[in-house]
């Protein structure tokens, strides 16, 4: 029996420009070639990943949505974000590249009626794109 840990323990992002010089590899994954300085994301709690895909114009299309929750907003500004997602198990993976489409961050916050509800913002990335998650090759 397989066991399979998908679990994301640890999020982290870059600026989409710093990935100009990575080479995407058709069905393996992405290869960064040079070293990239990831900043960590702060998160409460395991995120969660959700891939599907759909075919539009005899094209296959993949959404990728990223789902954290964090104590603050997260806000780029003019910066496009691209995601260096960690599983459990240490597998990684990139949300994102240096080409449009960019990934698009949606804030929610909550201010719960009840003393047990959850407090915090649930931040929400969502990437649709020909390509999907890229796992990283090393």
């Amino acid at each position: 029996m397989i066991h399979l840990l998908k679990n994301i323990r640890r999020v982290e992002c870059i600026e989409a420009y710093h990935l100009q010089h990575s080479d995407i590899i058709a069905d393996r994954g992405i290869w960064l070639n040079v070293y990239q300085q990831f900043s960590p994301i702060d998160t409460i709690g395991l995120s969660s990943v959700e891939i599907s895909d759909k075919i539009e114009n005899k094209q296959r299309v993949f959404t990728t949505k990223l789902t954290m929750f964090r104590s603050e907003k997260l806000m780029p500004g003019a910066k496009k974000l691209c995601f260096r997602v960690t599983t459990v198990t240490g597998s990684q993976f990139l949300i994102g590249s240096a080409d449009k489409p960019y990934p698009v961050i949606q804030n929610e916050e909550t201010f719960p009626s009840s003393d047990s509800g959850k407090s915090g913002v649930t931040v929400t990335v969502t990437l649709t794109s020909l390509i999907p998650m890229l796992s990283i090759l090393d």
